[in-house]
């Protein structure tokens, strides 16, 4: 995410590290365009049997207690990422751990000096900075609560050679771990310090061999539409971590964002606009998704509306839209969670730009409709499915699909609701209403 801080002075320490980051020597290896060979890596890496569903901006220490926390729970979210902000020392490190445990949330620790340590050994990698890091985990390793560990937030390319030296020090103390790392969207093209955001994934993917990936990107802008490169991010993403298998997870934009540099000013969302982006990102084929923000952050350099939680602590209105759409995801995130995304077909006359777009599927002759995404899966036994939501979040979507005569039924799931129905002539047409999806399997 856009990581904003809550004071100027703390804004001005991390564009001081991103500074320092972008004069630094790029060591980079060159960049593989061969497919790489697939792995035996897992999707559902939280081995949490569901999607992972996570928070940025945790309570802050005048709010860490059981009820804040059984509201993050209640929420219908099931994994913490750590705010070095307001989790700034080890006391109240374990006090977290403490009250996610009592929850059953996962968490992953952010500690400054972290960041600050990987910045260093870019510039000079010596091994004391590794042992330090390691070490310094020993104290909360064994916690049930903890996940891992989050190293950075939205690292340049020049940084990808220290994060692999920390994240291999990570493993191989902490093997049980995941070591947890967000990147940039496509449209920072500043802050990739590389030359194109192919190249910016390509490197991180051979530099690392992650587990996962994580990115974000908030499409939501004040003028009511959405940004031009969302699905190019989104079908890039995918197509990059098909081959191995890598899950990725995304953000979900919960609040208005104003006078991030170089960037749109966002909208404050609606409840569609929440549901929309889920949705759409589950279709293209996220194993997990983040809420930016939780609580609602401080503004310095960045402006911020009210995220699911306000400053005082108070549930704002998107408390409630997350929790229920948290809810809706179950059932269909489950089984999307082990199916390999084979691509996605948008329907409609709008041009958005794809990386690499699927034009026919399975058992599917074709497809034709006004503005939808149309996510097609593969499941472990082969069982193909599509998920089938509306391009904007606004307008509904009307899709008309031609199977094969082979197809005389199939399953509908909506929400958490499934039915079986029959096929005739050869005909399925689907209709979803702004901030909803419907799941065909075949």
């Amino acid at each position: 995410m856009i990581n904003s801080n809550f004071t100027d002075v703390n804004v001005l320490f991390l564009f001081l590290i991103l500074w320092m980051s972008g004069c630094e020597k790029n060591t980079s290896a060159e960049v593989d365009t061969d497919p790489p060979q697939e792995t035996e890596f897992e999707y559902d890496i939280l081995q949490l049997g569901e999607i992972p569903i996570g928070l940025w901006v945790t309570p802050p220490p005048s709010f860490q207690n059981h009820e804040e926390y059984r509201n993050i729970k209640e929420s219908g979210i099931n994994f913490i990422n750590g705010f070095m902000f307001h989790e700034t020392n080890y006391n109240a490190i374990n006090k977290v751990l403490n009250l996610c445990q009592d929850n059953d949330l996962k968490y992953f620790t952010s500690k400054a000096i972290v960041h600050e340590n990987i910045v260093k050994y870019s510039n000079k990698p010596e091994k004391n900075l590794l042992e330090k890091f390691t070490r310094e985990i020993l104290p909360y390793a064994d916690h049930p609560a903890f996940a891992g560990e989050l190293l950075m937030d939205e690292p340049g390319k020049p940084l990808f050679q220290s994060i692999s030296a920390f994240t291999k020090a990570f493993e191989e103390q902490y093997p049980s771990k995941l070591a947890h790392v967000n990147l940039f969207p496509s449209y920072a093209t500043g802050g990739i310090q590389t030359a194109n955001y192919e190249d910016y994934i390509n490197s991180w993917i051979n530099t690392q061999n992650p587990k996962h990936i994580s990115y974000d990107s908030y499409p939501l802008l004040t003028d009511g539409s959405i940004i031009s490169d969302y699905f190019y991010n989104l079908d890039l993403i995918r197509t990059k971590t098909k081959f191995k298998r890598i899950p990725f997870w995304t953000f979900i934009q919960t609040l208005s964002i104003a006078g991030t540099p170089g960037v749109p000013d966002k909208r404050e969302p609606s409840e569609a606009d929440i549901r929309w982006q889920v949705w759409s990102n589950l279709a293209f084929g996220a194993k997990g998704i983040q809420y930016f923000c939780y609580w609602t952050p401080g503004s310095g350099t960045e402006q911020f509306g009210d995220a699911l939680i306000d400053k005082e602590g108070n549930k704002t209105i998107r408390y409630n839209y997350v929790k229920n759409l948290n809810s809706d995801i179950n059932t269909i995130g489950r089984i999307l969670l082990g199916c390999d995304a084979e691509g996605v077909i948008l329907t409609g006359s709008s041009a958005y730009k794809m990386y690499d777009p699927l034009y026919e599927f399975g058992d599917i002759e074709s497809i034709s409709g006004n503005e939808g995404i149309v996510g097609c899966f593969t499941s472990e036994e082969g069982e193909r499915m599509v998920l089938v939501t509306t391009l904007t979040p606004t307008k509904g979507t009307k899709i008309a699909m031609e199977v094969k005569s082979n197809v005389s039924s199939v399953k509908k799931t909506i929400n958490n609701m499934t039915e079986e129905i029959n096929v005739y002539d050869r005909k399925l047409t689907l209709e979803v209403d702004p901030g909803e999806a419907v799941l065909i399997e075949f």
